[in-house]
């Protein structure tokens, strides 16, 4: 997602709810979609403090959370106790594979599996909104 549509998107969300768009809002918003990686809140909390701005760990975890639902941010669990999130980008839906002796975490796309949740949902009556799977495995290294 380009930053202009994510500012777009957020602001407008914040209206929507009666929230100012504000200068450290701001600032996370645009440490997390510039991230390239998989973040904790606490974790873009200390990369925001190595470049000096200033920001609260609560403004961070509060912004984060209204990040993810006005649809800005992913959130992703790779079975490490907290939650990381994303920033989508431009590419399709993808998993994540977890090694559980190192922790290195990879994406992957699996076509078939789109296809067959979108058959699920299909067959349920369901409306499709989003869906995660966790794979876990032990990496050619281990």
């Amino acid at each position: 997602m380009k930053l202009e549509n994510a500012i777009k998107i957020y602001k407008d969300f914040l209206k929507s709810k009666g929230l100012l768009y504000t200068k450290p809002r701001e600032l996370v918003l645009k440490e997390a979609i510039s991230a390239t990686w998989h973040f904790s809140a606490d974790e873009l909390t200390s990369q925001m403090h190595k470049y000096e701005k200033n920001i609260s760990r609560a403004t961070v975890y509060r912004t984060l959370a209204s990040m993810k639902e006005a649809g800005i941010l992913n959130l992703v669990d790779f079975g490490h106790g907290h939650i990381h999130y994303e920033a989508p980008k431009t590419k399709k839906h993808h998993e994540h594979i977890t090694c559980e002796k190192c922790g290195i975490v990879c994406e992957i796309q699996v076509e078939d599996l789109e296809k067959a949740v979108k058959s699920a949902t299909a067959k349920t009556k369901f409306k499709h909104i989003e869906y995660a799977i966790r794979i876990f495995g032990v990496c050619e290294k281990c």
